[in-house]
């Protein structure tokens, strides 16, 4: 046995927010037409005579309900779901018939025609009905509009011909106004459906590029990794090969035992810098005065500086406060500073500067070497990038990672002959300004 369908379908449903505007709409559709309704009556009353009171008691009621739902479909934290907003829906329509039709019975005038606003329920109907929905409403609307004028009559005789083809024209106002809004509802949803389908495609494009973007990503890391490896890696087996000669000439012997040394140190830094950035670990905040970050680096680069014939000058306000993870704070800075260092020539200067920025909080490191070329700008933060001879390439990627763990960013602010500037940035809301 064929399972039976309700004689009343809703269209293709709409998300809940798409629903909830069009109901707003209608809402506030309705309520300029019952404040219309009523500043005519109070500019005609004198000429037409008032209306019965129950016609203004059902006519504020109606535009009391209508701003409570109004204020229902757009109010509080929690407005309502897809299901609540569907039953609303349906509900509203024929609401709005049965206050049409009161009204109009309520008015008490020959010519007021207040069945014209059964149009708002119609066109309710066009968004929210299939044809079989929309074809019950306009024959309930049409059903009335006729009732309305025939109890009229009745009471006001006699009954006038004319008032029922002037009733006929306002009912092909239905049954135009239907069809018409329905194509153009119609119409709109395909499109909406089309543009759905074509994000939908967009997504998994994207996903399928950022997929091969990431399997890219880590060729070439491999690849930088294995680069990186293999020269120490061969400078150690040969000087052991070399070592292992009892011929050979004792002080040779050593000094390749002291190169295979060096470059297993150099070997087991790498490692060590790549391990650092591949688990770089959730930064663990606390409260903390820059000034502390700062100074503790200026101390640990003192005496490398020193040692490069640099100058070193720290400018940072003691009230300046932030949460930040300090062991990778320190890293960073530190990572920053040495870059710096090995970038400037002797007699040099370089600049740590910390300054409220925005609300938040900016930590720079400057020096006075020279520009960075512009073709390896683009390539800074990438990991194993380096055009230093015994770079390892992961200093500025391992400071990158960290800034935007914190939920900021390191940029290279300037890049200019005599001043180069990095800024380290933590957001507006991860930073304050101690008082006082």
């Amino acid at each position: 046995m064929s399972e039976q369908r309700p004689p009343v379908q809703l269209a293709a449903p709409e998300d809940a927010g798409t629903l909830r505007d069009q109901e707003s709409i209608l809402v506030l559709l309705n309520l300029g037409l019952l404040a219309a309704i009523a500043a005519v009556h109070v500019l005609f009353g004198p000429v037409l005579g008032p209306p019965s009171r129950w016609f203004f008691v059902v006519l504020m009621g109606r535009f009391l309900m209508q701003t409570l739902e109004l204020a229902w479909l757009n109010g509080g934290r929690t407005p309502p779901g897809g299901r609540a907003l569907r039953a609303y829906a349906g509900a509203s329509i024929w609401v709005n018939i049965a206050f049409a039709f009161l009204i109009a019975l309520l008015g008490g005038k020959e010519e007021t025609h207040y069945v014209v606003l059964m149009v708002i329920p119609v066109i309710a109907a066009a968004f929210r009905y299939g044809p079989a929905g929309i074809a019950v409403v306009v024959a309930a609307t049409t059903g009335l509009t006729f009732l309305e004028v025939w109890v009229y009559y009745r009471r006001h005789l006699p009954m006038g011909t004319t008032e029922y083809f002037e009733a006929t024209n306002v009912v092909l106002v239905y049954g135009v106004v239907a069809p018409v809004v329905a194509l153009l509802v119609g119409r709109l949803r395909r499109e909406q459906g089309r543009l759905r389908s074509s994000l939908a495609e967009l997504e998994r494009a994207r996903d399928r590029l950022v997929s091969e973007e990431k399997l890219a990503a880590v060729g070439r890391f491999a690849s930088a990794i294995a680069h990186e490896v293999r020269n120490p890696v061969a400078m150690i087996v040969s000087s052991l090969e070399l070592a292992r000669d009892a011929s050979a000439d004792p002080v040779q012997r050593e000094e390749w035992r002291e190169v295979a040394g060096t470059e297993a140190r150099r070997l087991e830094a790498l490692t060590g810098d790549f391990l650092l950035y591949a688990r770089q670990r959730k930064p663990e905040k606390v409260r903390a005065a820059v000034a502390t970050a700062v100074g503790y680096v200026a101390s640990l680069a003192q005496a490398r500086l020193t040692q490069a014939g640099l100058e070193l000058a720290v400018e940072c306000p003691d009230g300046l406060i932030a949460p930040y993870d300090p062991f990778q704070l320190h890293q960073a800075l530190l990572n920053l500073v040495v870059n710096a260092c090995e970038a400037t020539p002797a007699g040099g200067r370089i600049t740590i500067a910390a300054r409220a920025a925005g609300g938040g909080v900016e930590i720079a490191v400057e020096n006075s070497g020279p520009a960075i070329p512009k073709e390896v700008v683009p390539r800074l933060f990438e990991p194993f990038f380096t055009t230093k001879p015994r770079g390892s390439g992961l200093g500025l990627a391992i400071s990158h990672t960290i800034a935007r763990g914190h939920g900021g960013d390191l940029v290279l602010e300037v890049n200019e002959p005599g001043r180069v500037r990095m800024a380290l940035a933590i957001p507006a809301d991860a930073a304050v300004v101690a008082e006082g």
